[in-house]
């Protein structure tokens, strides 16, 4: 978790995985309704070889891709690591066009190249661009690293639900406990009543004199004054 200022929200990250190497395509528009094609991509020359991460932010997901490039003012062979590219993606069950396909969709002619939707923070402006893997392994991570984050938003819906459920139930017996007596008497007097009848018949007993038994009484008498007879 990460927090700028004791006003600013806490933002809980998690990573969900990281994957060394990444190629990094600029794709054309998609040809036909049955999806992108990686043949058409030029696979032999990608744009860039980067480095990609999937990290859940919040109810989001956030996919980074970075890249390597020479480090100004450093010497010869020195780089540093810089954010290439960026797809934002906030999956919303509710909403049919915010499902996952709608940032991340398969190519129809392999299981290891994929086109993401990536976004500029500054302008808002979206692109598709192509991502594949030399690792089959790397492309299934990646896959289930996405569905790792709609199950967690699933799970964590469905215990909000129950969460609400349970404090309905307890706010409508609250309610009952405070509505009146449904002329049921007075309910000190019922507790009192119900107190008196649970005492145990031994204990009641003590409280009674068995045949033959006396109780004497001494009663205090003030100076002066002789104690009366029986």
């Amino acid at each position: 978790p990460t927090m700028a200022d004791s006003t600013d929200k806490v933002v809980m990250e998690q990573s969900l995985v990281k994957i060394d190497e990444a190629f990094v395509y600029r794709i054309p528009p998609m040809k036909s309704a049955d999806g992108h094609r990686a043949e058409d991509w030029n696979l032999a020359k990608p744009l860039a070889t980067c480095k990609l991460e999937a990290l859940r932010r919040d109810n989001s997901l956030c996919i980074n891709i970075m890249a390597d490039r020479p480090k100004p003012g450093a010497p010869a062979g020195a780089t540093e690591t810089y954010l290439f590219a960026q797809s934002n993606i906030t999956v919303d069950f509710s909403n049919p066009s915010h499902k996952m396909d709608r940032w991340v969709m398969s190519v129809v002619d392999s299981s290891r190249y994929f086109a993401l939707r990536i976004s500029d923070p500054k302008t808002g402006r979206e692109a598709f661009i192509g991502v594949g893997f030399r690792e089959r392994m790397d492309a299934t991570n990646f896959k289930m690293s996405l569905q790792d984050y709609e199950n967690s938003l699933k799970r964590e819906e469905k215990a909000a639900a129950l969460q609400r459920q349970y404090e309905q139930t307890q706010k409508q017996q609250q309610q009952q406990q405070q509505r009146p007596g449904d002329g049921g008497g007075d309910s000190e007097n019922d507790d009192e009543d119900a107190s008196t009848s649970a005492l145990p018949v031994q204990m009641e007993s003590k409280l009674s004199l068995k045949e033959g038994e006396k109780i004497h009484i001494n009663l205090a008498h003030s100076k002066g004054k002789k104690a009366g007879g029986t």
